[in-house]
């Protein structure tokens, strides 16, 4: 995959690559992954289809629009204290694999669809992995173009 351009913010750095989309933000209202009063934690969005401009932080309005073919992360930051909870027990970016998808997964399940979901901590930060799959029936070939796209992702210790 020949990248298009590289997001950096917020401590997070991934290669977008061509065909995809992809944004890096600080949601304002809404969920947040916050500890902090008035701030919020960095929420990443990448598909291989084109993001809609209004979308949850675990993608609603987007999951719903994928087609067989898509694929749809969520990289979301949570607190620093949460990095020592057991739930963030493990060490490094996880790699995503097919068995681990399931439909019932999914925060709003969608026909056809299935998703995974890995918590972890790195460099003292706590993140939530969220993958959905626009076709279930698809997975073993669309989780090695997942694990492309994260072998570029790097995030920054705090």
């Amino acid at each position: 995959m020949e990248p298009v351009v590289r997001l950096r913010a917020h401590g997070i750095d991934v290669d977008v690559p061509r065909g995809w989309d992809g944004e890096i933000y600080r949601p304002s209202t809404g969920f947040t992954a916050q500890g902090v009063e008035g701030g919020s934690t960095p929420v990443m969005h990448l598909s291989n289809s084109a993001l809609p401009p209004v979308r949850g932080d675990f993608g609603s309005g987007a999951v719903e629009l994928l087609r067989s073919d898509n694929v749809f992360l969520v990289l979301v930051e949570y607190d620093r204290s949460s990095a020592n909870r057991s739930l963030f027990s493990t060490q490094g970016m996880p790699q995503v694999r097919a068995e681990d998808f399931a439909p019932d997964t999914m925060q709003h399940p969608v026909q056809g669809q299935s998703g995974a979901q890995y918590f972890f901590n790195t460099g003292g930060r706590a993140f939530c992995l969220y993958v959905v799959l626009g076709s279930h029936a698809r997975r073993n070939e669309l989780v090695p173009e997942i694990n492309q796209v994260l072998d570029t992702l790097t995030l920054d210790e705090g």
